[in-house]
């Protein structure tokens, strides 16, 4: 199999996987980079349906945007994904999303902090993109890819998520990490005050060190649930356990 070939079918089923965990709809797309080409592979955007995408729909542009294979419309957002790519070389996979509980963040004035052990991957918080506009501009692209960082990606004030990883896999679960860490944050408030891990706690649990082990398991757990799922919306949900 050629590098395309698996970064195509690799993408197409994370975003199945996102699809079935209600973390891609109507809005949201994905995307992956190869340094070696600088080819740019990537979901469709809005309207699309990302429970039975595969393969032969992923788009393909370069980091200027300018689409390289047939006369497919990228995302609007794609300066998000474009921007990072280039800004960061650990940046090889760009997710954004609406997901349910991690928007909240960029919705209620209140600090993100980990609240569990795997949480502790973020465990230096993520910053708040702060205009709430869509990132539809070169220019708002490398604003966002600025602010970002170092970070694992940011909130986006009344908007959705933006992730990174080194890798689809890493992307993939460092995003679904964000999301239960925001799930519990939110179902526990309503029991009384957060009692979130310290910068010490975390660092103790070392997240970093095996963080590529974990992703890959993650991902084979995740690729079988997708196999055997109905593409019914909301009937296939595995959240953390």
């Amino acid at each position: 199999m050629t590098a395309e070939t698996i970064l195509r079918d690799k993408l197409a089923t994370c975003t199945r996987i996102f699809a079935m965990q209600q973390m891609l709809g109507l809005f949201g797309h994905i995307s992956a980079y190869d340094p070696e080409t600088g080819r740019v592979y990537m979901s469709p955007g809005q309207g699309a349906d990302k429970s039975t995408l595969g393969p032969d729909d992923i788009l393909v542009a370069d980091l200027t945007g300018r689409v390289l294979d047939g006369d497919q419309r990228l995302p609007i957002e794609w300066p998000i994904h474009t921007a990072l790519h280039e800004a960061r070389g650990d940046a090889l996979a760009v997710a954004h999303l609406h997901a349910p509980f991690a928007t909240l963040f960029g919705i209620a004035k209140r600090e993100f902090r980990p609240v569990t052990l795997q949480g502790s991957l973020f465990s230096d918080g993520l910053p708040l993109y702060r205009e709430p506009r869509l990132v539809k501009t070169v220019e708002q692209g490398a604003n966002l890819a600025k602010l970002v960082g170092d970070k694992r990606g940011a909130f986006m004030r009344g908007h959705g998520i933006t992730v990174i990883g080194h890798d689809i896999e890493e992307m993939l679960y460092a995003t679904l990490i964000l999301e239960d860490e925001a799930r519990k944050s939110v179902a526990a408030a309503s029991l009384g005050e957060l009692d979130t891990l310290s910068p010490e706690e975390c660092a103790a649990f070392d997240a970093e060190v095996a963080f590529s082990m974990r992703s890959a398991r993650a991902w084979g757990y995740y690729c079988r649930l997708e196999q055997r799922w109905d593409r019914q919306p909301g009937s296939g949900v595995t959240p953390f356990t």
